[in-house]
């Protein structure tokens, strides 16, 4: 059987559609690139806020309006557990439904035997660029009142140990020079079994076992649970690069409370445990603007703290209200026009104080990690490709515009020649290219 899959929402959803197509492929089943040439479309998605659940639908009801007759259309994932009434409703003609990790039963319903699920991630090709995610825990323990997710997914559950690092070296022995640890809470990995700084004892395991990936990094960490072996950790191990994003959603306590969320005391001591340890670290955080009761003045606290801390990288989202959360009931939910109004306010303030990090690089040499296919011509005729240095995630962070004509994949040695809001203009150095 050919398929086509479709993947919304998060990186980790790309590692869910991932061990999917580990399952269908050990079925002897075939990816293919367009929709009109699969027999079986799927489609994962995302529930997450409502932007995303709106994404999901459109996506669906698009596929099946343009699907030929005999084509199977399968949606699965996060929307389907929660809102599977809602997405037949929107689109009658889907062929059937499956919630979240039920992948066992996706692959048995088209043929492919369900012990082929054990099939590593990894063990596909790694598609487009030289990084993978590797999701070493799902679901989550936390108790915020904004979140979907532990209705969507349960509660915590650590990946296996041994999956996680046979993961990692089939990614590492197709290529990958960046392994992007991605989980609902990073810091929480074992707590379920027991286990205390468990993600620092595997971070230790994966540094040993990947030891040609160049960058392990990390997203997702819970503020309060970066603790000093965790953050020595990351200063001591060759390949675990010194970037951390900790979302912390908040800079008013009051807003916190709400939100049931760490205080700013416990945030403040993660950083202080972050930059004490690793003094070159770079600190990714989000916020949330325009939660239930959110005042002017507690918004600007939130401005405040942003610029006192002066995150490298600052995301932000307007709430969205999700149902069966208890955000979602709370009084004082705030007017549209004035959540957009302070999600500007608090964007330009990103924007100014990513500019003064990128200026602040200026004159340093970084390693590039090359993500173009092919180069492309700047305005002075001269080739560039694209790639980014350590201090970007993939997908969420800026790029580093590099001189010169290097394979995808290349680590190429380079000094930082001008900085933009996002974004540095890079020059190489001669040094040996590592690729």
């Amino acid at each position: 059987m050919k398929y086509h899959l479709v993947t919304l929402g998060c990186a980790k959803n790309t590692v869910d559609s991932m061990r999917l197509e580990a399952a269908l492929r050990g079925g002897r089943h075939l990816a293919v690139e367009q929709p009109d040439e699969a027999d079986l479309i799927l489609v994962n998605t995302c529930g997450f806020i409502d932007a995303a659940k709106d994404e999901s639908i459109e996506t669906v009801r698009d596929l099946d309006a343009n699907r030929r007759p005999g084509q199977q259309l399968v949606v699965v994932g996060c929307l389907t557990q929660i809102a599977e009434a809602e997405v037949k409703r929107a689109v009658p003609g889907i062929d059937a439904t499956f919630g979240a990790e039920q992948w066992d039963a996706i692959a048995a319903s088209v043929g492919a035997a369900s012990e082929t699920y054990d099939i590593p991630a990894a063990a596909l090709p790694i598609l487009g660029q030289p990084s993978a995610y590797l999701k070493i825990s799902d679901g989550c323990d936390r108790p915020c009142t904004f979140c979907i997710i532990p209705t969507i997914k349960g509660r915590m559950h650590s990946g296996p140990n041994r999956q996680l690092i046979a993961e990692a070296r089939m990614f590492a022995a197709a290529g990958a020079k960046e392994l992007v640890l991605v989980a609902q809470d990073l810091t929480a990995y074992g707590e379920d079994e027991g286990e205390r700084d468990g993600l620092a004892a595997l971070l230790e395991e994966l540094s040993a076992a990947v030891p040609d990936v160049s960058w392990l990094r990390l997203m997702y960490a819970y503020p309060g649970k970066v603790t000093p072996r965790l953050a020595e950790t990351i200063a001591a191990l060759p390949n675990v690069v010194p970037y951390l994003d900790i979302p912390l959603q908040h800079g008013s306590d009051a807003v916190l409370r709400r939100m049931k969320r760490p205080t700013l005391a416990k945030a403040r001591r993660s950083l202080e445990v972050m930059r004490t340890a690793v003094p070159d670290v770079v600190l990714r955080t989000t916020f949330i603007v325009g939660f239930p009761g959110e005042t002017e003045s507690e918004f600007k606290q939130l401005l405040r703290f942003a610029e006192e801390e002066a995150f490298d990288h600052l995301g932000a989202f307007t709430y969205s209200p999700q149902p069966g959360t208890p955000a979602g009931d709370m009084p004082g939910q705030i007017p549209e026009e004035v959540k957009q109004e302070r999600y500007g306010r608090l964007m330009e303030l990103g924007q100014r104080i990513s500019l003064a990090s990128n200026r602040a690089m200026v004159g340093r040499e970084v390693d590039v990690l090359v993500e173009s296919r092919e180069p492309s011509t700047s305005q002075t005729g001269e080739p560039v490709v694209v790639g980014r240095t350590y201090r970007d995630a993939p997908e969420v962070d800026g790029l580093a515009f590099l001189k010169g004509t290097y394979p995808m994949g290349a680590l190429v040695r380079a000094r930082v020649d001008g900085a933009l809001p996002y974004d540095l203009l890079c020059s190489p150095v001669p040094v040996p290219v590592r690729g």
